[in-house]
């Protein structure tokens, strides 16, 4: 009970901050003495801050303020995606202390893997020097099929590996609690704390990438299913003829919009002799959206495609769901407003909705640190939540 109580007023001066003790008390309906008695033992562990306030009360005395003290303790954040592990250490408000990225040029072996890994993490704690007992814990965002209980990678379809147990790999490695989720799940939850997602209780990230994922969250709880596979949108058909996908089905969103397959439809096209500014050789998302841009015809179409299943599937989801917003994470949605444009047009057309109802699609402000800090997020999640103390 006392650990449930310091995790509420924590997690309440961090909403609520600058707070007073008695501000406190009426809040939490919890007796003055205790709150003031919980406080201090926070402030002994020093997550929290006192401050004089700048206006006095009836009376006359000004009171004492609480702020958390987000520079106290560490958080180790890591994605892992078959193109690049990137690993940040950050204070618990999420400022970064140190970014360090490593690139995968080949595939790995599961053993190479994990060595990689945790040479990236042991970089980082030798480079700042913060003591292990300031960590409050390593974050995972792993790309694929996660089972976030018990923190194993089960599937990692563009890494080709399977049955990777990260948290038991990892905490016996650092000795510091470690939490493993998907990465575009972990997305989410990073948008909630430092994003668009804020104070929102109900909305959908859509990551586009090498695949398409989506983490749904619903009440302000991430949605997961019974079998951690919920969000899986890049594998919801749109067209039952259309070309094959990597998951062995035809006509799958990721065969029609992640940025393999933009690629992949611009060199099809190229081949058969289409009128175009574009080369085979020199193909990629930058030169497909320039060549657009430059009114190329070709590069145009293949967007426009793109943007249209995307935002089929996405009017699905909304019709389905119902959330207030819809956040965008890709370069595809950094590269100009013509695939984007599209994909509102669609939800627009397709989606059911009541006088009353607003559903707002917006593109990611994280960008590319969005899943590392949803990573981050991951740990202070568990921190401030009833009992996270313990």
């Amino acid at each position: 009970m006392k650990s449930q109580n310091q995790s509420t007023i924590l997690n309440l001066i961090r909403l609520k901050e600058p707070i007073s003790r008695a501000e406190i008390a009426k809040l939490t309906k919890l007796t003055k003495p205790t709150v003031g008695a919980l406080v201090s033992e926070l402030a002994e562990r020093n997550l929290i801050t006192e401050e004089k306030s700048d206006t006095a009360v009836a009376g006359g005395r000004k009171p004492i303020m609480l702020r958390i003290n987000y520079s106290a303790y560490y958080v180790v954040g890591v994605y892992a995606a078959a193109e690049v592990i990137r690993v940040i250490l950050t204070t618990m408000d999420g400022k970064m202390v140190f970014d360090y990225k490593k690139d995968i040029t080949e595939l790995p072996s599961k053993e190479e893997f994990i060595e990689m890994i945790k040479s990236s993490i042991s970089y980082v704690m030798e480079e700042t020097n913060v003591e292990k007992n300031l960590i409050l814990g390593i974050g995972f965002a792993m790309h694929g099929l996660v089972d976030p209980e018990n923190g194993i990678a089960i599937f990692s379809p563009h890494l080709h590996l399977e049955d990777i147990h990260l948290k038991e790999i990892l905490e016996k490695e650092y000795s510091i609690p470690v939490i493993v989720e998907n990465d575009v799940r972990a997305l989410a939850i990073g948008e909630s704390w430092f994003g668009q997602g804020q104070e929102i209780s109900d909305f959908i990230c859509i990551s586009v990438g090498r695949g398409i994922g989506s983490g749904i969250v619903i009440n302000n709880e991430i949605y997961k299913s019974s079998f951690n596979t919920a969000g899986e949108i890049g594998h919801t058909i749109v067209n039952i003829n259309g070309p094959r996908c990597q998951c062995g089905n035809h006509g799958c969103l990721e065969a029609y919009a992640s940025e393999i397959a933009i690629i992949d439809r611009a060199k099809r096209k190229l081949q058969e002799k289409k009128d175009s500014v574009m080369t085979e050789t020199e193909l990629s998302i930058p030169v497909i959206f320039r060549a657009a841009k430059e009114g190329d015809e070709l590069a145009k179409k293949i967007l426009v495609d793109s943007g249209e299943s995307l935002g089929i599937a996405t009017a699905n989801l909304i019709n389905i769901l119902k959330p207030t917003k819809i956040i965008l994470e890709g370069s595809i949605f950094e590269e100009g407003d013509i695939l984007l444009s599209r994909v509102r047009d669609m939800v627009q057309k397709y989606t059911i909705r009541s006088s009353k109802e607003e559903v707002s699609i917006v593109c990611s402000e994280l960008g590319k640190k969005g899943m590392v800090l949803g990573a981050v997020a991951l740990v202070l999640r568990e921190m401030f939540k009833v009992g996270g103390l313990q």
